[in-house]
């Protein structure tokens, strides 16, 4: 773990070694379990009985040691100390941070109230040595990124994280109970924001919750989160909405470990699917010559016979090259196609495979000249085991293939069987490799007439684009909390 102390504009670490401008020294102390209060009542009889606990703030002592290379240097250091623990108008608390090794953040802000006073100046040491004591008012380290849940009505429902159940769905309402896993120590406040159109929403944590009452109408966005001056309820306009809330409300944190959170909304729209401007895959094979016959086209193997069907298996009319075996033969089988490209041009190249029967496909692609020769080496993407009667993607990526070398006229895509654990082909065995897509994501075929897609130039004889979707309109509640730990070590 790495620890750091962090104002709004600065942050230092506090390191472990001499050659640290800030080191944390060993006198440290408070930074475990914070204050506990514990509450007991006295009766006629002997002893006490036990009432519970509640947490206080945290106070903690940090040794902060401030090594220069001279007394300049020192000072200098000891300014920007002073600079980072002392609150600011206007600005947040400072704050201690810890870090780890995967990634993870806590942090835990303070507030300083001692140990930075310096007795003298003409002969301070080049090393100065501080026991600096602070308070804390929220006495728990917190994650510093909030994880999330979300329920909405549409397809795939749920898009959770992290580690929640799928949640069922009607068309028109969102509703169901889903596991949510805090990993913290103790409890977390939990922020939700409820997207309309839909209601009135219920929403509960293990039993006990609220009801957002009036109906929210397409675009109505409502924030409820704890603040230090109670609950606050605001919708996208900044407008408050508390008074929209159901009688009694309570507005429970997420415990520790595993909780259950049912929300229910009336009238929910699952949204509508729309095309942005983003371009997800080009599709460069879609010049008439290969949509109604097999130019470019080219196979091997042995006992079988080359076909061209004219309609695909993505039931579209791009066409696929077919290979049916008459006779028992060995795996050894391959379908190609070439793709023109210019020098310099980045490309990523793919075909799909439906076989008859299982067998281990892996994707290749080399780039050739006018004559057919090869320009640079034959690249060789991972092996793909294919389940019988299922269309699978073979691809090679646009990091994989680099930039089209000078004197190179095509890119040559391949779907080979693998000879080494590839089974034989039976007779009346069938292999279908639709045409190549030239794309950033394994996708199946589309053109310019595709469903979120459109043509670069004239239709049927240009290249293709498809676009990045989103769902607009869709109804959802989505709850964010930071899992809090008691110590860090």
């Amino acid at each position: 773990m790495r620890l750091f102390l962090e104002s709004a504009i600065d942050r230092i670490e506090l390191g472990g070694t001499q050659q640290s401008a800030y080191m944390h020294g060993p006198r440290t102390s408070g930074l475990g379990v914070s204050e506990k209060l514990p509450r007991f009542a006295r009766g006629t009889g002997a002893g006490t009985s036990y009432q519970g606990m509640r947490t206080g703030s945290r106070t903690a002592d940090l040794n902060v040691i401030v090594c220069g290379t001279s007394r300049a240097a020192t000072e200098e250091a000891f300014r920007r100390l002073v600079s980072i623990m002392l609150p600011r108008k206007g600005r947040p608390l400072p704050k201690l941070v810890a870090e780890y090794p995967t990634g993870e953040a806590l942090e835990l802000p303070f507030v300083y109230r001692s140990g930075l006073e310096v007795d003298r100046t003409a002969s301070l040491p080049v090393a100065a040595d501080f026991l600096v004591s602070i308070e804390c008012p929220a006495p728990y380290w917190t994650a510093r990124e909030a994880l999330q849940f979300v329920v909405s009505n549409g397809a795939g429902a749920v898009g959770l994280l992290p580690h929640l159940a799928e949640l069922p769905v009607g068309s028109s309402t969102a509703v169901g109970s889903i596991t949510v896993e805090n990993p913290g120590d103790v409890e977390s406040d939990i922020a939700w924001t409820i997207t309309g159109p839909g209601g009135p929403i219920p929403i509960s944590v293990d039993g006990v919750g609220f009801v957002f009452e009036t109906p929210l109408v397409t675009g109505e966005v409502v924030t409820i989160r704890r603040t230090a001056l109670g609950i606050e309820v605001l919708d996208q306009s900044g407008a408050n909405r508390y008074t929209d809330l159901g009688y009694a409300p309570k507005f429970p944190r997420l415990p520790e470990g595993t909780s259950r959170v049912d929300i229910s909304m009336q009238d929910a729209s699952p949204g509508t699917w729309v095309a942005t401007a983003d371009v997800v895959a080009t599709n460069r094979v879609t010049s008439p010559a290969l949509r109604t016959n097999s130019t470019g086209w080219s196979t091997y193997a042995t006992d079988a016979t080359q076909s061209r069907v004219p309609t695909g298996f993505f039931d579209t009319d791009a066409g696929f090259m077919q290979l049916t075996w008459s006779a028992e033969a060995p795996a050894d089988a391959a379908v190609q196609v070439e793709v023109a490209v210019s020098a310099g041009e980045r490309l990523s190249g793919g075909l799909s495979v439906l076989s008859s029967v299982a067998q281990v496909f892996y994707p290749a692609c080399i780039f050739v000249g006018a004559d057919g020769a090869p320009v640079g080496p034959l690249l060789v993407g991972r092996t793909v085991e294919a389940p019988a009667a299922t269309v699978v993607q073979l691809f090679l990526t646009e990091q994989d293939v680099g930039a089209a070398p000078e004197g190179a006229t095509a890119l040559r895509i391949m779907a080979s069987v693998d000879s080494t654990t590839g089974q034989p082909w039976p007779a009346g065995a069938v292999l279908k490799t639709s045409l190549g897509i030239v794309s950033d994501a394994p996708i199946g075929y589309f053109d310019g007439g595709s469903e979120f897609a459109g043509w670069v130039g004239a239709a049927d004889a240009s290249a293709s684009t498809l676009f990045r979707t989103i769902v607009v309109g869709q109804s959802s509640v989505t709850g964010y909390y930071k899992p809090r730990r008691e110590v860090v070590y």
